[in-house]
């Protein structure tokens, strides 16, 4: 049987986002659970950071500057919140 996908938003793109990319890619070695994460949703200020996780990220379908779309997009069943952690509750 297959693992479940949990369709992930990441908010905020840069290094923290990036290594949530990294282990997702990485879940396959993880025999004991029974979910898959798939980012399907990037957030952030900066163009270059989304940009790269379109091109990177082949789940990723939706890239947006505004935090609240990407909380608004109802292919998103779970949030990373990778900004500062000063953001965190704003977020």
């Amino acid at each position: 049987m297959g693992k479940k996908p949990i369709r992930f938003g990441v908010i905020g793109c840069g290094l923290m986002g990036k290594e949530f990319a990294s282990a997702a890619a990485r879940w396959c070695h993880l025999a004991d659970v029974d979910f898959q994460p798939s980012i399907v949703a990037v957030c952030d200020a900066n163009p270059a950071a989304t940009e790269w996780f379109t091109e990177q990220v082949p789940s990723v379908k939706s890239a947006y500057s505004d935090y609240k779309e990407l909380l608004a997009d109802e292919s998103v069943d779970a949030v990373y919140c990778a900004v500062p952690h000063n953001l965190h509750a704003q977020i």
